[in-house]
C-alpha cells in the first residue's frame, strides 16, 4: 500500500486548495513551526482511520474556509486505486475504489465502520492501535511527553467497567450524534436523577448540567456533571490524608528536581568524556587502519627499497633485452668471420714447405755446387751457374716473407677474436646488470611479464602513497593532540563524576516516575481544590475562606447528600493505572501481528534494539533488558544498571526508539503500509539525525516513508522533499 497523494480545503492553517504529492520510498515534508505539519499528519490518520474512538473532537475547519473544509486521500495497492473524502463541514465521509482498467472511481460505501471493514478487507489495513504502534509516530507521543503509560489517546481510555456510562466520540457520517446533543424525536437527556419522559421530543444542543447533585442514595455518573467528576476518582484517602499525601509527594518532586540536576550535571562530564575518547578514538582509527594498509603492503614487499628509476628500468627492460640480443650477435658474426679467415692463414704450410722456398734453396745450392766444382775442377763456365744463387736468395726471401706476413696475419686475427671474446663478455654482464633488479622481480613476484610486473608496482605506490598520507594525518593530529593531556583531564573528570553518583544513589528515587508523580500531584490539587470550592474541607485556623467555599471556621463541613461515604471522593473517570508500560504495549501490538507472545516478540527485538540505543546515545547506554516490570539500562564505564525510571525522558525516549526501529526493520519486511512520523525525532542529539535519515532510507527501501519535519537534515536522503512555504 502506498500514498498517492493528500488534498485539503479549508483545513486549519490550510485555507486554500492545496495538493500534497507523495512518492515510493523516503518523503519528506518540511516546515516551520506552526506551518502545518502536525495538521497533515492528523489528516492522514483521520482519513485512514474513520471509525477510530476518539475522546476529543478536532475543529478541523479554518475560518477563511467560508464553510467549505474538505479533505481527500488517495491509496494505492497494487494496481487498484482508493479515495477517501472527508467533508469536515458535513461530518460526512466516502471511499471510492477504481479497478485495473477503469477510468472512473466507483463508490463503495459512506459509512465510517463499513469504510474501515472494506479497507482492512481488500488491503490489509491493521487496526488503528496496532498500526499506530509499528507505523505511526508523533513527538506527542514519545515518553518525555506521556509519560511511561500508553500514548495518550490509550492513557486517557475508558475501564471497561465504565463503557456504558461514558460515551466517547465516534467520528461517523452525517447525521450522527455530537456529544452533548440528542437527535429530534427520541426523547430528551434525563436530568441527573430524574428518568426521561418518554415520547418528549429531545431538545437539540442540550448539554448535561455540571455540578447538579444526586438524589439521595445515588452516586455521580461520570460524564454528566456530577461531584464525582469534579473530585475525581475515590482513591479511599480523606481529605487530610491527601493533604498529607500532597505534601509528601511534592517533597518528594523538589528530590527528584535535585537528583535532575546532579543527572543533569554526571550527563555533562559525561558528555565531555565522550567528547574525549572521540578525539583518543580518531587516533585509534589511524592507527587501524595503518595496520590494514602495512597488511596489504606485505604482499608487496620486494618493492621496497628499490631505485628511483625502477618505472624507467622495467619499461626499457624489454629493449634492454633486444638490445642485448642484437649486440651479442653483431659481435658473433665479426667473430664468425675473423675465425674463418684465421682458420684460413692456420691452414697454410710453413714456409720450408711452400714451393718457392724450396726451388730458392735448390737454386742456391745449384749455384754453391758450381762454385765448388769451378775451383776444384777449373771449369769456367761453371761460374755463370753460381748466379743462379741471387734467384734462390731472392725465391727463398719471398717465401719467408709470405711466412712472416701469414704470421703477423695469425697473431693480428687471434688478438681481434680475443677482443672480440672479452667485448662480448662484457656485453652480456652490462647487460645482466642493467636488467637484474627488474629480472629478480619478476621471479621474486611470479609474474610473467613487465605489464603484469607495472600493474603490481602501480598498487605498491597506491598503497604506500595511502599510508603515507595517513601517517602525516595521523602525525599532524598528534601535534594537534596532547594525549597525556586528555588522559589527565578524563581521570579529573571521573573525579569530579564519582562523589556526585554517590549523591544521587543517596538521593534514594530509583523506580520513580517523574511524569506520574505530576500527574499525581496534579489530580490531588485539583481533587482538593475543588473540595474547597464546595465547602467539603475545613479551612485551616487562621486561614480565610475562599471565594466560593460556603464553610466557615467552627463549622461542620456539610456532606453531599449523594456520596455513599463522607470525605472520600466520588467516582468519575480518571487515566487508567493498569495502562500497559510503552514497552509492553510495542511488544504487545507487534508480537499480536506475527502471532507471537509479547515476552518472546521483545526477545525477538532486544538485540536490535540494544544496537540502535548504543547509536542514538553516541554509546552513553550500552544495553537495556526487561526484568519483571520494569526496564534495567546498563550505561557506560559503569558496572551496575539503572532502572530506566531514574534516568529521566531522555533515556526513555531513547528506548522508547529503539524499540520502535527494531520492530519497524521486521515489520517492513512483512508489511508494506506507509510508516507517518509527525517530528518524533526533535529529542534526539543533532548527531543522531544522520542516524536515523539513513534508517528511514533503509527503511523506505521496503515500504514508503513520510516525515513531517522541521528539520532539513533528512533532505539529503529523501527521494522527494516539499516545503510548506
Amino acid at each position: 500500500m502506498q500514498l498517492v497523494d493528500l488534498v485539503l480545503q479549508g483545513v486549519k492553517k490550510f485555507s486554500q486548495s492545496q495538493k500534497i504529492p507523495f512518492k515510493p520510498g523516503f518523503n519528506l515534508i518540511f516546515g516551520t513551526n506552526e506551518s502545518g505539519k502536525t495538521t497533515l499528519f492528523n489528516c492522514l490518520i483521520e482519513l485512514l482511520f474513520p471509525n477510530r474512538i476518539v475522546d476529543l473532537k478536532k475543529d478541523w475547519q479554518t475560518w477563511q474556509s467560508g464553510g467549505q473544509s474538505r479533505a481527500g486521500l488517495t491509496i494505492q495497492q497494487n494496481e487498484t486505486f482508493y479515495r477517501i473524502l472527508k467533508d469536515f463541514s458535513q461530518n460526512a465521509i466516502s471511499l471510492s475504489r477504481r479497478a485495473p482498467g477503469k477510468d472512473k472511481f466507483e463508490r463503495l460505501s459512506g459509512d465510517p465502520s463499513e469504510i474501515s471493514a472494506i479497507l482492512t478487507e481488500e488491503i490489509g489495513l491493521p487496526a488503528y492501535q496496532d498500526y499506530k504502534v509499528l507505523f505511526l509516530e508523533s513527538r506527542f507521543w514519545l515518553p518525555s511527553y506521556t509519560g511511561m503509560e500508553k500514548n495518550p489517546e490509550e492513557a486517557s481510555a475508558i475501564p471497561a467497567s465504565d463503557a456504558d456510562s461514558v460515551k466517547l466520540e465516534q467520528v461517523s457520517d452525517l447525521g450522527g450524534s455530537f456529544p452533548g446533543i440528542s437527535p429530534p424525536g427520541f426523547g430528551g437527556q434525563a436530568m441527573p436523577g430524574m428518568t426521561g419522559i418518554p415520547g418528549m421530543p429531545g431538545m437539540p444542543g442540550m448539554p448535561g448540567m455540571p455540578g447538579m447533585p444526586d438524589l439521595m442514595g445515588m452516586s455521580g455518573i461520570p460524564g454528566l456533571g456530577m461531584p464525582g467528576d469534579l473530585l475525581g476518582e475515590d482513591d479511599g484517602l480523606s481529605w487530610e490524608d491527601k493533604q498529607k499525601r500532597l505534601e509528601e509527594l511534592k517533597a518528594q518532586n523538589d528530590l527528584i528536581k535535585d537528583a535532575d540536576e546532579i543527572q543533569y550535571e554526571i550527563d555533562g562530564y559525561n558528555h565531555k568524556i565522550f567528547d574525549l575518547d572521540r578525539e583518543k578514538e580518531k587516533v585509534k582509527l589511524f592507527d587501524g587502519e595503518i595496520a590494514e594498509l602495512d597488511q596489504e603492503l606485505e604482499k608487496y614487499r620486494f618493492f621496497r627499497n628499490l631505485p628511483e628509476n625502477i618505472d624507467q628500468r622495467i619499461a626499457q627492460y624489454d629493449s634492454i633485452e633486444d638490445n642485448r640480443g642484437k649486440d651479442i650477435e653483431t659481435i658473433d658474426q665479426k667473430m664468425i668471420g675473423l675465425d674463418e679467415e684465421l682458420n684460413y692463414y692456420m691452414a697454410q704450410p710453413m714456409f720450408y714447405q711452400q714451393a718457392f722456398f724450396k726451388f730458392g734453396v735448390g737454386l742456391i745450392a745449384a749455384g754453391i755446387l758450381s762454385l765448388i766444382l769451378r775451383s776444384v775442377l777449373g771449369m769456367e763456365f761453371l761460374q755463370w751457374l753460381g748466379t743462379l744463387m741471387l734467384p734462390g736468395v731472392v725465391l727463398a726471401g719471398i717465401a719467408m716473407w709470405k711466412y712472416l706476413s701469414e704470421e703477423s696475419k695469425r697473431t693480428d686475427l687471434g688478438d681481434t677474436l680475443k677482443r672480440l671474446e672479452d667485448q662480448k663478455r662484457s656485453v652480456v654482464k652490462e647487460y645482466q646488470v642493467r636488467g637484474a633488479i627488474v629480472k629478480r622481480l619478476l621471479e621474486q613476484t611470479h609474474c610473467d611479464d613487465t605489464r603484469e610486473l607495472k600493474e603490481a608496482l602501480n598498487s605498491y605506490h597506491e598503497l604506500d602513497g595511502k599510508r603515507n598520507e595517513l601517517s602525516r594525518k595521523k602525525k599532524e593530529l598528534l601535534i594537534n593532540l596532547d594525549l597525556d593531556k586528555l588522559n589527565r583531564e578524563q581521570k579529573e573528570i571521573r573525579e569530579k563524576i564519582s562523589p556526585l553518583e554517590e549523591k544521587l544513589r543517596g538521593v534514594g528515587l530509583a523506580g520513580t516516575d517523574k511524569t506520574e508523580l505530576n500527574k499525581e500531584i496534579a489530580r490531588l490539587e485539583n481533587s482538593l481544590q475543588r473540595a474547597r470550592q464546595m465547602g467539603l474541607i475545613r479551612p485551616k485556623p487562621g486561614e480565610a475562606a475562599k471565594p466560593g467555599e460556603t464553610a466557615k471556621p467552627g463549622e461542620a463541613v456539610p456532606s453531599i447528600p449523594s456520596a455513599p461515604d463522607v470525605g472520600k471522593t466520588q467516582m468519575g473517570v480518571a487515566p487508567r493505572r493498569d495502562s500497559l508500560l510503552f514497552w509492553e504495549q510495542i511488544a504487545e501490538s507487534g508480537g499480536r501481528l506475527f502471532g507471537l507472545g509479547t515476552e518472546e516478540m521483545f526477545q525477538q527485538i532486544l538485540s536490535r534494539a540494544n544496537i540502535y540505543l548504543q547509536t542514538l546515545s553516541s554509546k552513553r547506554y550500552q544495553e537495556f533488558r526487561k526484568e519483571e516490570n520494569q526496564i534495567l539500562v546498563k550505561l557506560a564505564e559503569m558496572d551496575h544498571e539503572q532502572e530506566l525510571t531514574q534516568l529521566g525522558k531522555t533515556a526513555a525516549n531513547l528506548v522508547y526508539l529503539s524499540l520502535k526501529f527494531a520492530l519497524l526493520e521486521i515489520a517492513a519486511q512483512k508489511y508494506q503500509f506507509p510508516i507517518l512520523l509527525d517530528d518524533p525525532y526533535l529529542v534526539l542529539d543533532e548527531n543522531c539525525y544522520l542516524t536515523v535519515a539513513k534508517t528511514l532510507k533503509r527503511l523506505s527501501a521496503k515500504t514508503q516513508v513520510v516525515i513531517f519535519s522541521s528539520q532539513k537534515v533528512f533532505a539529503q536522503d529523501a527521494d522527494q522533499a516539499l516545503s510548506l512555504g
